[in-house]
């Protein structure tokens, strides 16, 4: 009887150790956490202000947003054939180019910053309601 005593004991050791190890090792277990963010690009443009010549827009700080990781694009829409015309993007002289489209910027990597914008049409007659800016994003979009 002893005897039984003394195995039964000696099982339920072993049983209480091989649930300690089952225990131990689920502690240990990690998980992979991985997400699709939507990509989000956006453009901020304040209002525009003519010089007092009539030859520079100023259009302010334009807020560029973009989540993209293959970077962006700013583009201008504007009317064809602006000989003259100038754009200024954070000091750089962008000339407008001899089409309805100039693109003003060209990020290689996601952004969020301003820049400021003006534009020298030295006496070439043009509305403001002409002109449009739009942000695209490079590579795959989510």
């Amino acid at each position: 009887m002893r005897k039984s005593i003394l195995l039964l004991g000696t099982m339920c050791l072993a049983a209480t150790a091989v649930g300690s190890s089952v225990n131990a090792q689920s502690e240990r277990a990690g998980f992979r956490l991985s997400a699709v963010v939507n990509t989000v690009c956006r453009l901020e443009l304040p209002g525009a202000s003519t010089g007092g010549s009539g030859q520079v827009i100023d259009f302010g700080s334009f807020y560029q947003l973009c989540n993209a990781r293959n970077g962006y694009r700013v583009v201008m829409r504007h009317p064809a054939n602006l000989e003259g015309a100038t754009l200024f993007w954070d000091g750089r002289a962008v000339p407008l180019s001899p089409g309805n489209e100039t693109v003003i910027a060209d990020e290689n990597h996601a952004a969020s910053k301003y820049s400021d914008v003006r534009l020298d049409v030295r006496g070439v007659d043009i509305p403001i309601s002409s002109l449009s800016f739009r942000i695209d994003p490079k590579g795959s979009v989510y």
